[in-house]
């Protein structure tokens, strides 16, 4: 093998190297970016249920229905569940009592913790 030979597989293995190097950086930057993500989507499917149980708790008005409607679909989507045709009637109509209790109860239960009895 000539010296020129050696050279240029000296020369490939640090291209390779390097090559190796930058990709396991860029993936662990994405994997270090989405177990932050999921770990804290809870926080914040909790914080935007607590923000619409708040919007629902204000005395309803002509002006917030819009509001109302973003609260109720945030709720059904960022605590996976469906208020029945009822229900949704009534918290567009109406106050929702005891809100912060709720929003407690719901946060926690999302949250993976146990709800107080």
């Amino acid at each position: 093998m000539t010296e020129a030979e050696k050279e240029e597989k000296t020369d490939r293995a640090g291209w390779w190297i390097a090559l190796a190097g930058t990709v396991g950086a860029i993936v662990g930057t994405v994997i270090t970016g989405a177990v932050d993500y999921f770990d804290h989507k809870g926080d914040i499917d909790t914080k935007m249920i607590e923000l619409s149980i708040d919007i629902l708790r204000a005395q309803p008005t002509p002006e917030t229905v819009p509001l109302r409607e973003w609260a109720i679909n945030t709720i059904e989507k960022r605590g996976d569940f469906k208020f029945s045709p009822e229900q949704e009637a009534v918290l567009r109509k109406q106050q929702l009592p005891h809100a912060v209790a709720l929003a407690s109860q719901i946060g926690q239960a999302i949250s993976g913790l146990k709800a107080p009895p």
